[in-house]
């Protein structure tokens, strides 16, 4: 039997309605909506709020709450101040519990009772990673900032609040910490890292003692990284530490010395060639071990002294790594002028490190205040043309293909 036009449309019309209801969200699961509304970012877990009054507080058990300008999209004229309304706003709403995830990633000065409200938050809501970035700047400009402005005004930076992380204050819940542009002052009988696994410090102001202090105090450290660090001086740690697998020291300009008991997987060093690292543990870096050692001093202002010392000097890490099948050694000149000097020095480290894995070398003054030094002037004593000068000599005695000229 042959169906009536009516009954064909209307029967096309129940379809579409039961596919249409059949994908509707809100008959989901209360619980299955959380989790998809979890993997949004913060901000836009809240506007979902707007979209249903089902979804009006799924967001405040949220895991994740990273805050940046990112995060305010729509505020044009996004300054401290607002910010720290807005995260205010967005904590105080928040359930305060499961958060495994924070971040607090922005240009804030003279704001400690804000900064330090939001730590007490992370501890008491059992935060397992917690990341405070109170810098405009990125990893990239850091060092360029150092060297032009070494003594940088730092009125109004943030100073950690380490007793709020305190084992009687729930702090051993924190897993990772990450600390960029502020203040680390940890006292001798700190106790807060009973189970921090990571360990990262950019830019932090923190002594040669308050490093000691925190790899003193009891420990399960896997990953430390210490990193544009202008105030350090010596990296100790007196106790074996049994856990840590994972060193990343990076440009901190005044380190004379890295003295470390423990057992290495990968060490990631970039400094100077003179900075004597020892590491006192018997069966050090092994096997599937690592070295990276990228040396920066290599450039014009510090050629002289670089001559003090053989590009050999870190000889010593294959002595301490007998069984370690990966060594990469990175080497950045800048400020070649093709001096009869530069091109030698060049060519000795291109000869003697049989394990070099990179060789740049850039005629431009890279990381060279311009008053701190100016370039001989065409015609003078055996100066040419720093790139003619690579090409001709060292890239013709590089038969590894290691060298680059830019």
């Amino acid at each position: 039997m042959t169906r009536k036009p009516e009954e064909s449309l209307d029967c096309a019309a129940e379809n579409r309605q039961g596919r249409r209801s059949g994908l509707q969200l809100n008959d989901l699961p209360i619980d299955v909506l959380g989790l998809i509304i979890s993997r949004l970012p913060i901000g836009d877990a809240i506007r979902t709020g707007l979209i249903s009054r089902q979804w009006k507080d799924l967001w405040r058990d949220h895991t994740m709450l990273t805050f940046s300008r990112a995060t305010f999209p729509s505020c044009r004229m996004l300054n401290q101040q607002n910010f720290i309304r807005r995260v205010d706003s967005i904590l105080q709403q928040h359930s305060g519990v499961g958060v495994e995830r924070m971040e607090i990633k922005f240009l804030l000065r003279n704001a400690r009772r804000d900064i330090d409200r939001w730590v007490k938050f992370a501890v008491a809501s059992k935060t397992k990673e917690l990341i405070l970035d109170l810098s405009d700047l990125t990893r990239f400009f850091m060092l360029p900032v150092m060297v032009f402005h070494p003594y940088l005004d730092r009125e109004g930076f943030y100073e950690f609040p380490c007793q709020l992380l305190d084992a009687n204050n729930g702090g051993s819940h924190l897993q990772c910490l990450q600390l960029t542009s502020m203040y680390l002052k940890p006292a001798a009988d700190f106790t807060g890292f009973l189970n921090l696994k990571r360990l990262n410090l950019i830019g932090v102001n923190i002594t040669d003692e308050g490093v000691q202090n925190l790899l003193c105090s009891p420990n399960v450290l896997e990953f430390l990284e210490i990193s544009f660090c202008r105030m350090l001086i010596k990296i100790h740690a007196p106790h074996f530490l049994n856990r840590l697998k994972h060193l990343q020291v990076d440009c901190c300009p005044v380190l004379e010395k890295i003295e470390m008991n423990c057992d290495l997987a990968t060490l990631d060093f970039t400094g100077s060639s003179m900075t004597p690292l020892i590491f006192a543990t018997t069966s050090s870096l092994t096997n599937d071990s690592s070295v990276i050692c990228r040396l920066f001093e290599c450039s014009n202002f510090m050629l002289l002294n670089i001559r003090k010392t053989d590009i050999l000097d870190y000889a010593y890490l294959l002595e301490i790594a007998p069984f370690m099948e990966k060594l990469e050694l990175h080497v950045q000149i800048t400020g070649f002028f093709g001096q009869k000097d530069q091109v030698e020095l060049a060519l000795h480290i291109l000869c003697s490190s049989t394990v070099l894995k990179n060789m740049v070398i850039n005629p431009e003054i890279a990381i060279v205040p311009h008053d701190a030094y100016r370039p001989p002037k065409r015609g003078a004593h055996n100066f040419v043309d720093g790139r003619d000068a690579a090409m001709e000599f060292v890239c013709k005695a590089d038969h590894r293909n290691v060298v680059e000229v830019v």
